[in-house]
């Protein structure tokens, strides 16, 4: 069996150590390249993201990834409609990082970097597929506890993919005020 490999973005290393599934994330990877500008966005976060820069230093499956085109790093920036400085940049690197090595899937939570997977030829998932995926394989005897746990620290989670893979489970769905609820509790 070949080695899965993939980059991993800001947003889905903080809603798995919100879940406090950073360490579980080994069961279905040999190895996670995480961009500089991803461990940058995660310093600046400061306590809230202390989680994830202590298991990036611990765990042995995150790797430090520092060597990708800037060039073409710099062309998505470029490209993309909303130019806000400083943003969408650890979702760049991570798909160009994903292109240039040997990275199969791309791991990100946000719309755009999941376009740039799709036309960099990669696989994307996101934060609810690495919860299912672990419960799909029965590493995790429940889905939902986790998905509730992300979305009252204020992860913002597509209810409609968290119900269907509730559902195919046979978990009580989350309803819409819930889900609500439970974002207003993280203000």
């Amino acid at each position: 069996m070949s080695e899965l490999i993939a980059t991993i973005d800001t947003s889905v290393l903080i809603s798995l150590q919100s879940a406090e599934l950073l360490g579980a994330v080994s069961v279905l990877f040999n190895k996670l390249l995480v961009p500089v500008s991803v461990r940058k966005e995660l310093t600046d976060g400061g306590e809230k993201s202390s989680g994830a820069l202590q298991a990036i230093d611990e765990f042995a499956i995150f790797e430090r990834c520092d060597v990708y085109d800037q060039a073409s790093v710099d062309f998505l920036l470029q490209a993309r409609k909303q130019r806000k400085k400083g943003r969408d940049k650890g979702e760049a690197e991570a798909v160009i990082q994903a292109a240039q090595h040997p990275a199969q899937i791309v791991l990100t939570d946000d719309g755009l970097g999941r376009e740039w997977a799709e036309t960099h030829a990669r696989e994307c998932h996101g934060s609810i597929w690495i919860c299912y995926e672990l419960r799909r394989t029965g590493f995790l005897d429940e889905l939902r506890v986790y998905f509730v746990r992300m979305l009252d620290l204020g992860r913002r989670l597509p209810l409609a993919g968290m119900n269907a893979y509730l559902e195919e489970f046979g978990e009580i769905l989350i309803s819409e005020q819930e889900y609500r609820d439970c974002l207003n509790k993280a203000r």
